[in-house]
């Protein structure tokens, strides 16, 4: 749970690459929240649909030719994938900007040699830099749910 009484639990199942039948299931408070993830070749390259809660569609991903990076279609905006791993403020970071509550910058930085694959995530103002996540992709049993990687908040 959070200082501020907000939880926000993410699990990430799937078959491991997050293109191709990949669910993330959580909770925002009570709220249970359901992404989903669903991968189809097009002739012009490959589409990943983005649905929340089996019912809203919140964002294509238009993958370029090869599997290379293409762009994001939120609404009427489209946004090329890249802006989304800019580079960050360290070697092993990476950072994006979302366009809700301004425009807040969020830097995934990984964690180390002692765990190559683990990030922690950090909110990013030009006040302070707050680390609100950490994600480990070694897979775990959870409760009701089996299998699965977890997008874990700090408290």
């Amino acid at each position: 749970m959070s200082m501020d009484g907000i939880v926000n639990e993410l699990f990430f199942t799937g078959p491991g690459d997050p293109r191709h039948k990949c669910v993330a299931i959580g909770y925002h408070n009570t709220v249970p929240i359901v992404y989903k993830f669903e991968t189809v070749d097009l002739p012009q390259g490959t589409r990943t649909t983005v649905t929340f809660n089996e019912q809203t569609v919140v964002a294509y991903f238009d993958w370029a030719v090869c599997n290379h990076l293409g762009s994001i279609l939120r609404g009427g905006d489209r946004t090329p994938m890249a802006d989304f791993v800019s580079r960050g403020s360290i070697d092993t970071a990476r950072q994006f900007q979302t366009v809700m509550n301004g425009r807040e910058i969020f830097e995934w930085r990984r964690l180390g040699n002692r765990q190559p694959y683990a990030y922690e995530l950090f909110s990013i103002t030009p006040e302070t830099t707050a680390r609100i996540a950490t994600y480990d992709p070694t897979p775990k049993d959870v409760p009701k749910l089996g299998r699965a990687t977890v997008l874990e908040q700090m408290d």
